[in-house]
């Protein structure tokens, strides 16, 4: 395996936060009345850096307005510099064989790397603009609770965390505030949903909108679908795993629908809230963390396996299930070796999220299992929801929950290196047939 594509990652990664964890110390960075604490700084600037939105403090009363524009600096860059290099690995001409370079070609016309920088200069125009609409729109619906100051900087700050996936804000209690005000809830959850679709996709659907493309590729409408389905599972689980809470709240069924959309969109690669996490049930919460788990798509800010990894593990399935030789999805044939990567990330990714998991939990066994559980996810998944225990976390606990918030940052993308830069190795020595039992 060549290391340094890997190396190049984890470094710029590690400086990132290094570098954020420094300005966050300044003195004028925090509140004067605001307790230095150099983990509080680190757990903030790697959440900040790998997207991911959980906080120990209210960066809105721990921080100072210059803090938190460090912040906002770092979750644009580290969700910009991952949307980025994920892409270009997607794309790597030269590290591709000739058979992939011609799928690149026909689906993007990428036939050299100055056509792949054109490719990647137009995405960061796409989300660039996309945030500056995004800012406009959420500034008039700040408005009507704040001046126009403290609007503009509001729309600004939560258009960037939207579309970066990220989850931070300013407020301490996230958008609780406003769940009554459809313009910040859907236009926060519209920017949350275009950032987790991915560079690919973005980029596919403008071309398709000027005209440029006859019909989206195959990829962009395995996103769009399995997007929509996701949306529309979610807001299906929540509705019912919410609705004793609904009827107590005596809530019209116009904020039920609002509320349920936007915590079924962000709940999946987000992390904001508009809904108080402690009246989650049981039932809520468990399906969150499958929604964390899976989040967004490759190329994309959003965090988890992707939903192209789970799509190809139910093609597996269903083909296994079927007896079926090849692998078909919409009428399309899945490569074998494609479906077989998208299993191996898979199962690694549930190892590391199980194996967190267990750490956290070993750690903190005063906290509640599910809390815990919940919060691991999160923070693995880089979603940034909380059960309410992010404060109450150990020192162990913090240093564990950073540690995966940054191995499931570049762990996925890790892994995918690690596939392009692999050569098989042929193996002449054949084996005795061992059989054994299962079921």
């Amino acid at each position: 395996m060549n290391g340094s594509p890997v190396k190049t990652i984890i470094l710029f990664f590690i400086a990132l936060i290094i570098l954020g964890t420094a300005l966050l110390c300044l003195p004028f960075a925090r509140q004067d009345s605001a307790a230095f604490s150099v983990l509080t700084c680190l757990f903030t600037a790697t959440s900040a850096v790998c997207v991911t939105g959980l906080t120990v403090v209210d960066i809105g009363t721990y921080f100072t307005q210059f803090g938190q524009i460090i912040i906002l600096l770092l979750l644009q860059i580290g969700g910009l510099g991952y949307m980025l290099v994920s892409t270009g690995l997607g794309l790597l001409i030269g590290k591709m064989a000739l058979k992939d370079r011609k799928i690149m070609q026909e689906l993007f016309d990428i036939s050299s790397f100055s056509e792949l920088f054109k490719l990647l200069k137009k995405a960061v125009l796409i989300v660039l603009n996309i945030e500056l609409l995004g800012a406009i729109v959420l500034t008039f619906g700040f408005m009507k609770d704040f001046p126009l100051g403290k609007a503009i900087y509001c729309g600004i700050f939560h258009s960037v965390s939207a579309f970066c996936n990220a989850g931070f804000s300013p407020f301490g209690n996230s958008l609780e505030g406003f769940s009554s005000n459809p313009t910040v809830l859907y236009t926060v959850v519209a920017l949350v949903v275009l950032g987790g679709l991915g560079f690919f996709v973005l980029v596919d659907v403008m071309d398709k909108i000027r005209g440029k493309n006859i019909k989206l590729t195959f990829h962009s409408k395995v996103i769009l679908w399995m997007t929509a389905l996701l949306i529309g599972l979610g807001f299906v689980a929540f509705c019912a795993g919410q609705a004793c809470t609904f009827i107590n709240h005596d809530s019209s069924w116009g904020w039920v629908v609002n509320n349920s959309i936007f915590q079924a969109i962000s709940s999946r690669t987000a992390g904001f809230n508009s809904l108080p996490m402690s009246t989650m049930t049981t039932f809520t919460a468990f399906f969150l963390i499958m929604l964390m788990f899976i989040g967004g798509g490759p190329g994309s800010t959003a965090g988890g396996i992707k939903i192209t990894t789970l799509t190809l593990v139910f093609v597996f399935i269903r083909s296994v299930i079927k007896g079926q030789d090849d692998y078909v999805l919409a009428k399309k044939s899945m490569d074998y070796d494609l479906v077989r990567k998208a299993l191996l990330v898979f199962i690694l990714m549930i190892v590391l999220v199980v194996l967190f998991i267990t750490l956290m939990l070993f750690v903190e066994p005063q906290l509640d299992t599910l809390k815990v559980i919940f919060e691991a996810v999160s923070g693995f998944c880089t979603v940034g929801l909380s059960l309410g225990i992010t404060s109450q976390l150990s020192v162990t606990g913090r240093i564990l929950l950073i540690l995966a918030m940054f191995v499931g940052r570049i762990g996925a993308i890790t892994i995918l290196i690690y596939l392009m830069n692999r050569k098989p190795v042929a193996n002449n020595i054949k084996y005795p047939e061992g059989r054994i039992l299962i079921g």
